[in-house]
């Protein structure tokens, strides 16, 4: 993999050869291996070695361009900075372009743990088999994925910025399948270490085994009880849809003008924080600055946005290093949110519940409503009717319809404990269980 002094050498070059007033590279390298299974055998094994993506952005006369290359040959690096000044010859001058940021100082972060990027396809392979041999012996099926990659990350511009990242992570995920029940678990981590697969397996298992011979719920508001993979999507949507200063400023965000209002529980706070000891995700933005801590949500009022330069420019304020790679039409984007957690546990949750819900993940998920924080979508892979204070038994999947600022309106209980899930940002988001009253299920489903 590329270490600092390659990726600079790199950048020396494309800064010898680029005829722009400003230049700005953004360097990506890794490898990924991912192997797949499904009723209970491994189905596919992939392996993408060393992959090296180049991106180049040149700036001249008000006008911007991007290319990227896979090689880094000399004659590759002339070609494409060629090819991105015909393409920046072809632009319309935009006022909006800022020059770039200067040399940055941020604080590492230690994401990089050298058994997992080494990890191979035979462990991968003898994990799974460990998985999927409880499932044999319970009458189950098993599919899902081990996957493990390293990443590299540098960011460089010709105003002298060098910035430079290495990850690593971890995925396992176990679905157990049934006739007609399923049961889902799964771990991330930078440590491939500190994934259990037998314990995920017996999780899995578990929710399969006890979600058996599932009976249908009406349709109406619930107690519901939501463990961490179904948490996470209520704080995909208000990352993409509502927490960036672009859509803020633009009056599409569920905040816009409510900055310093009341809109969710005095329970809930949440955060981005790339820091958090949990967290998975790189120490500065696409435009090099580090990124910021920053209280989106303080006791269920609505405190800040996370900004790039072009939005804090405008605002008047300092980025707070959320920056996507520029240009682009999104604007910032919060990578690493926390739902801040509280001092309860899923066992407290589901005992102190007369009659509710619990659900492992959900899935289709949708906004309807992005001023409102309105999403629909259904459960999956256990879901589970609680009565007095048990687990009762396995329910069909329901369909919900619910505003994300009403439901963390009336979180009764959040636990302690917390736990990293994937986003589709990269890096991922850590949550713990909510326990909400009045949670609207709009209908059930077949299964």
């Amino acid at each position: 993999m590329l270490n600092p002094e390659a990726a600079q050498q790199i950048v020396k070059k494309i800064m010898l050869y680029s005829q722009a007033d400003q230049t700005e590279v953004i360097i990506q390298n890794y490898s990924k291996s991912l192997t797949r299974y499904a009723n209970n055998v491994i189905t596919q094994n992939v392996h993408e070695n060393e992959i090296m993506e180049v991106t180049i952005r040149v700036i001249k006369d008000g006008k911007t361009a991007r290319m990227t290359t896979t090689q880094v040959d000399d004659d590759s690096l002339k070609k494409v900075l060629r090819q991105a000044m015909v393409l920046l010859k072809n632009q319309k001058k935009d006022p909006k372009i800022l020059s770039l940021a200067s040399k940055q100082k941020y604080q590492p972060l230690d994401t990089y743990v050298e058994r997992t990027a080494k990890f191979s396809p035979l462990k991968r392979a003898q994990a799974i088999r460990n998985a999927v041999v409880e499932c044999t012996q319970n009458n189950l099926k098993g599919s899902g994925i081990f996957s493990n990659s390293n990443t590299v990350l540098a960011i460089a511009n010709s105003k002298k910025l060098f910035n430079y990242h290495r990850a690593t992570e971890a995925n396992f995920t176990l679905t157990a399948i049934g006739p007609d029940s399923n049961g889902w678990a799964g771990e991330t981590n930078k440590d491939v270490d500190r994934i259990d697969t037998r314990e995920i397996a017996k999780r899995a298992i578990e929710k399969a085994l006890k979600s058996k011979d599932p009976v249908s719920l009406p349709a109406g508001q619930y107690t519901v009880i939501l463990e961490p993979a179904a948490a996470v999507e209520f704080l995909l949507f208000m990352a993409f849809q509502g927490f960036g200063a672009l859509l803020y400023q633009e009056g599409r965000s569920f905040l816009s003008g409510k900055l310093g209002k009341k809109l969710m529980g005095y329970n809930i706070s949440i955060v981005d924080d790339v820091y958090h000891p949990q967290n998975l995700g790189m120490p500065f933005d696409f435009e090099g600055l580090p990124r910021q801590k920053v209280s989106l949500i303080e006791n269920g009022v609505a405190k800040r946005v996370v900004y790039d330069r072009l939005t804090a420019k405008k605002a008047k304020k300092q980025s707070t290093g959320h920056a996507l790679p520029q240009p682009n039409t999104h604007g910032p984007l919060p990578t690493n949110l926390i739902l801040m957690p509280g001092d309860s546990s899923l066992k407290e949750m589901i005992a102190s519940t007369k009659k509710g819900v619990l659900v492992t993940e959900f899935h289709y998920t949708n906004i309807i409503d992005p001023m409102k924080m309105t999403l629909t979508g259904m459960t999956r892979n256990g879901t589970f009717l609680i009565e007095n204070g048990t687990i009762s038994r396995g329910i069909k999947n329901m369909r919900f319809t619910e505003s994300v600022l009403k439901a963390l309106s009336n979180v009764e209980l959040l636990s302690k404990d917390l736990k990293l899930c994937n986003s589709f940002f990269g890096g991922g988001f850590v949550t713990p269980s909510l326990k909400i009253n009045n949670f609207n299920f709009s209908s059930g489903t077949k299964f």
